[in-house]
């Protein structure tokens, strides 16, 4: 196996990322539900530990939100993303709270303590996306830190998809990198957080396979 490179974010070294990549616009009329069982899954735990606030970091346009709601009204949303996703969102579900954040450089946002404390934090299918995914992983540590129950995060897993040894860029002309299982784990344990679960669940709903990585963190001092 190949060396794994630190400076990459842990991919093996001489992987090729795409920088810089598309702008993810959240648009999809094909009917499919990708990564279905990651927001049922972060309700799961919101409602196991107590918590009644799901903060998702890069809501797209919030469709998955949107059905979870409709399963639990009393769950609160906090939706951030940027650039059109984000003005789609304030434009279509006033009433919710949403946060124009660019996780590329966000170091916090600007919530209160309390409501972090109620929170659970849910990242699906957002690092691969990001030229630089450090800061939004410092990001999830501090509200890991600051109260929240957990996080979930999600990405493709490379090894159950175009193979380990693919090269990259990634087929998907919006995804900076696609980690391995083994890359992957190794970029998560290099933050200070306690990986609680670290598994794969469907990408889609029409068959596509257990080919995304599912994670559960949470802080280190709850161990």
């Amino acid at each position: 196996m190949a060396e794994l490179d630190a400076d990459l974010h842990y991919l093996a070294r001489g992987y090729v990322e795409r920088v810089p990549p598309e702008y993810f616009v959240d648009e999809d009329d094909t009917g499919i539900v990708w990564q279905p069982d990651v927001y049922p899954e972060t309700l799961k735990l919101a409602r196991a530990s107590g918590r009644s606030i799901i903060i998702d970091l890069g809501c797209g346009r919030a469709g998955k939100l949107v059905e979870l709601r409709r399963g639990d009204p009393n769950i609160e949303i906090v939706g951030v993303d940027f650039g059109a996703n984000i003005s789609w969102c304030r434009n279509h579900l006033p009433d919710w709270c949403w946060l124009d954040v660019d996780l590329e450089t966000a170091t916090a946002l600007p919530l209160e303590e309390a409501t972090v404390a109620r929170s659970v934090v849910v990242c699906s299918d957002v690092l691969e996306h990001l030229v630089n995914p450090q800061p939004t992983m410092r990001l999830i540590c501090s509200l890991l830190a600051s109260g929240a129950a957990c996080a979930v995060l999600s990405t493709p897993a490379r090894d159950r998809r175009a193979g380990t040894e693919h090269p990259g860029p990634p087929g998907n002309p919006s995804h900076v990198r696609e980690w391995t299982r083994t890359e992957f784990s190794a970029f998560v344990e290099s933050f200070p957080v306690v990986v609680d679960r670290f598994e794969l669940t469907r990408s889609d709903d029409g068959g596509g396979g257990l080919t995304t990585q599912l994670v559960v963190l949470s802080a280190l001092d709850r161990r």
